[in-house]
């Protein structure tokens, strides 16, 4: 039997890899920082490991998994989140002296990490983004002058939308670059765009990247209601925003798993947001539909043969009911009608990030998971401390600083 290590065991990312790949037979072994994580719980899961933080303690992280992947044959190793893809990509020869894995060059994967890079990039190649200003090109004052209002200062790397600003006026942009270009660096500086929509494209490029599979998806819900990952997504073919995302990984040289999302203007033209140089957390959506990523990557790990993946189910509907969803219908204005589209349980066409009639389990996961985060100082601060006031796609009901 086949062995898997999956990396990252708090995220729906990692839920779906380990049952796409249980399901196909492997054994599958699963870790995190903690030893109570939601997928540990999955049926699918042989065993549970712990390691060091790849983000505050790398050195020990990688000391730790090297010494893992000596002692247990596994067939393939998968991470999932920015920072635990990154450090294994740094150390990947070390890696693969013992076991196999399928990311792309660390310079690659840090130019995508880096949003100012990912849009001049994009812009090269004529891939379409909103008018963005870099201040390491032009000074602020000059900027504030010339940006139209409302802008955004964006942070180049940080997650979701912590760090990202609206700004009115050139005093306000003047007045609060300072602050975040303090804590997170030199920012980028975006007009706004108001946004009618999202569109994703999920992609899979093989060493010389060719494409092995492309899938997209509209986002229906997010949470927070200012900006924040999927609640409810739904499969789609939009081979326009397909197209450019995969023309923007091949400039790149990328390999791999990538998700590159887009919003939508009120012209109905998509705009670069940016890229996510990993699985993505609804990539269980992609399997259900009928691409595979999890096996896909797996296969090309090992060296074997993998034909183009062409088709899929559209139409197909993701939910994060526990807890983002029930979060969600607690702020939202319209509960009764969010109340009913979220116990449409009965709907064929729905699939689960969590909830499954086969692997339970995984609820009960998801539960003490959300305790332990509540009573850990720097995840509850991590989660609660968010900074949703804004971003390019997440500001568009945000409100500005200014009162």
């Amino acid at each position: 039997m086949k062995r898997a290590l999956v990396l990252d065991g708090r995220t729906l990312s990692s839920l779906a890899v380990c049952r796409s790949l249980g399901r196909r037979g492997y054994s599958v072994h699963c870790g995190d920082t903690f030893d109570w994580n939601l997928t540990r719980f999955s049926k699918y899961v042989a065993e549970s490991i712990t390691y060091p933080s790849a983000q505050d303690r790398p050195t020990d992280f990688i000391e730790v998994l090297l010494e893992r992947v000596r002692s247990v044959d596994y067939d393939v190793l998968i991470p999932t989140r920015d920072a635990t893809t990154q450090r294994i990509a740094e150390h990947r020869e070390q890696f693969e002296r013992f076991t196999n894995l399928y990311v792309a060059e660390p310079d690659v994967m840090d130019r995508f990490m880096d949003k100012g890079e990912t849009i001049k990039l994009a812009s090269t190649i004529g891939t379409p983004v909103p008018p963005t200003y870099f201040p390491e090109r032009i000074d602020v004052d000059s900027i504030a002058s010339e940006v139209s209002y409302p802008a955004l200062i964006r942070p180049r790397r940080s997650s979701g939308s912590r760090g990202i600003r609206r700004v009115d006026s050139p005093d306000e942009l003047r007045s609060e670059y300072p602050s975040i270009a303090s804590e997170y660096g030199t920012p980028i500086i975006q007009e706004f765009i108001e946004k009618t929509g999202y569109t994703t494209a999920c992609v899979l490029l093989d060493d010389n990247q060719n494409e092995i599979a492309s899938f997209s998806y509209e986002r229906v819900k997010e949470y927070p209601l200012s900006g924040g990952p999927t609640v409810v997504g739904v499969s789609t073919d939009d081979a326009r925003a397909k197209q450019f995302a995969i023309d923007l990984l091949e400039e790149a040289g990328w390999k791999g798993p990538a998700e590159v999302e887009f919003i939508i203007d009120e012209d109905g033209r998509p705009r670069l947001l940016e890229v996510n140089p990993r699985f993505w957390m609804p990539v269980h959506l992609a399997v259900v539909s009928g691409v595979d990523f999890p096996y896909l990557v797996a296969e090309l790990a090992q060296n074997n043969p993998v034909n183009r993946h062409e088709r899929y189910d559209t139409g197909v509907t993701y939910r994060w009911v526990l807890p983002n969803e029930i979060l969600r219908l607690i702020d939202s204005g319209d509960r009764v009608p969010d109340f009913v589209d979220m116990v449409r349980f009965w709907d064929g066409t729905v699939c689960y990030g969590v909830l499954s009639a086969t692997d339970p389990s995984p609820v009960v996961g998801t539960a003490v998971q959300s305790v332990q985060f509540l009573l850990d100082r720097d995840k509850r601060d991590a989660v609660l401390n968010r900074d949703t006031s804004g971003g390019t796609a997440e500001a568009a009901r945000a409100p500005s600083r200014k009162q």
